[in-house]
Order: structure tokens, then C-alpha cells, then sequence
């Protein structure tokens, strides 16, 4: 494997924030056909990249971040037959030796979906990609799309609201925000959501509005446990009245969520 060609694979596997992994081996012992500084690429779908030696080691690393799918750095040692476990995860190798990894995330694992791309959406994109956040832009007009600056998003994508879920990746670190264009697909997009994994749904409008939705909702058979999880009207409460002023309540609201679970 050639440094250069594997570093281009991480651009190119990294370029649309798909969930990627990279393994590095960071330390051996004995016998072990792993060597320091090998590396493999591992995207939760599809064909890994680069290698760790192969063999027992390579599956067991392959099989644990697509299993627990870790956002934070994790370092693993593995025994491969040094008969000294400890803490290292044990192998039915025979080479000997023993080996430590590195595993880390290569993409962020912070997705926020803005369905709707208006003024509203472009504010609370820019201050969400500042703050750290992967901002994926969904409108169903392609002139309000086109006209969207980069600061804006890291992807814009024309999407039916009817078939939202083709444009959104559910998760347990999806965050969604929804501001269709005159509130009119809001109660459509969210219907989608609901039942649905994320880390954060919601939606803006005034309390009227909002109550007026969720009663039509109850009545089709949602339960007020699933509106619950629902954060709406979206934002704190300052008083915003224009687009920027709007995108920070949310924005604040945003960093809360996220801040406060991180204690």
C-alpha cells in the first residue's frame, strides 16, 4: 500500500461524511504480523482499504467498529497468542506476540438535516458549520438550492418532501431541523421522523401552529410520547424576529442538546 494512493482514499471516502473508521497498529510485541504504523480504512458499508497483517486481528478490528461504531478514539490490544491477556482482547492466534491499535473516527458523526433551504435554513447552516456541525441542506426547489451559498452546507440536495428519508440518514446522531417553505410539507417531513432513530427533531413555528399540528397528529394515531420527543416551537426564546437572530435561538438550542448530554 503506497502512502499517497491511501490518502487519497481517505478524501475520497471522506469527502460525503459517510460514517469511515481508520485502524492504525501503534505498538507490538513479540510475534505478530501486524507492524507499527500499518493502517486500515473501514467504512461501515462496502470494501475496506489498507491492511493490519490480515488474518484474526484484522476481522476481529473490522467486526468491532462496524458493531459498536465508536465516535470517540478507542485503543484495543489483542493478544495473539503471548498467552499474557490482561486487558487485551483474546485471539486464537499462535503467532506469540501482541498488538495495540488506534482507532478513530474519520468523519462527524454530527449531522444536522435542514429541511428547508430558505433564508431561516442558509443562517442556521452557517452558524451550524462554525460551531462544528456537518450541515446537509434539503429543499425541493432547485433555484432556492442553487442560490445557497457553501457557507452554508457541506451538501445541498433536491429531495421530494414526501420521500424525505431518501435525503436524511437516521441515527442516534441524526439531528434534523424542519422549515419548509411557508410551513407547508413541516407536518409531511415530521410524520416521516417520528418513528424514526435521531438525536434531535425539530421543527419551527409559532405555539398555535405547533399545537395545531400536534392534534392533527394525535388524531392519526400518534402518541403524545412520540410528540414529546419533539422540540417545538424549535429555539430558545429571545424574541428573534430575522433570519440570523432565528438561526441563533435554534443554534443555542442545538449546542445545549448537544453540550448537556456530553456531562
Amino acid at each position: 500500500m503506497q502512502t499517497k494512493e491511501y490518502y487519497q482514499k481517505v478524501v475520497e471516502l471522506s469527502a460525503s461524511n459517510q460514517p469511515l473508521w481508520q485502524a492504525c497498529i501503534i505498538h507490538t510485541d513479540g510475534s505478530s504480523p501486524a507492524r507499527i504504523g500499518m493502517k486500515l480504512l473501514i467504512p461501515l458499508l462496502g470494501a475496506i482499504y489498507g491492511n493490519l497483517g490480515g488474518g484474526e486481528l484484522e476481522h476481529k478490528i473490522i467486526e468491532f467498529v462496524r458493531e459498536q461504531r465508536p465516535a470517540q478514539p478507542q485503543q484495543l490490544s489483542f493478544d495473539l497468542g503471548s498467552g499474557e491477556l490482561g486487558n487485551s482482547k483474546e485471539t486464537s492466534m499462535i503467532c506469540g506476540g501482541s498488538a495495540t491499535v488506534f482507532i478513530e473516527a474519520l468523519y462527524n458523526p454530527n449531522q444536522l438535516f435542514i429541511i428547508g433551504a430558505g433564508h431561516c435554513g442558509k443562517a442556521l447552516g452557517h452558524l451550524a458549520k462554525l460551531c462544528g456541525f456537518w450541515v446537509h441542506l434539503v429543499d425541493n426547489r432547485q433555484d432556492i438550492l442553487d442560490a445557497s451559498s457553501e457557507e452554508s452546507f457541506q451538501m445541498r440536495q433536491l429531495n421530494d418532501f414526501s420521500a424525505i428519508s431518501q435525503a436524511l440518514s437516521f441515527g442516534p446522531h441524526a439531528w434534523i431541523v424542519i422549515m419548509t417553505h411557508g410551513h407547508l410539507h413541516d407536518k409531511e417531513v415530521l410524520q416521516q421522523c417520528l418513528n424514526q432513530d435521531f438525536r434531535y427533531l425539530g421543527m419551527i413555528g409559532s405555539r398555535h401552529k405547533v399545537s395545531e399540528t400536534f392534534d392533527l397528529l394525535r388524531k392519526q394515531g400518534y402518541s403524545d410520547d412520540l410528540l414529546q420527543k419533539v422540540h417545538a416551537p424549535i429555539g430558545l426564546p429571545i424574541g428573534s424576529q430575522q433570519p440570523y437572530e432565528i438561526a441563533i435561538s435554534i443554534m443555542a438550542e442545538l449546542i445545549r442538546e448537544l453540550r448537556l448530554k456530553e456531562q
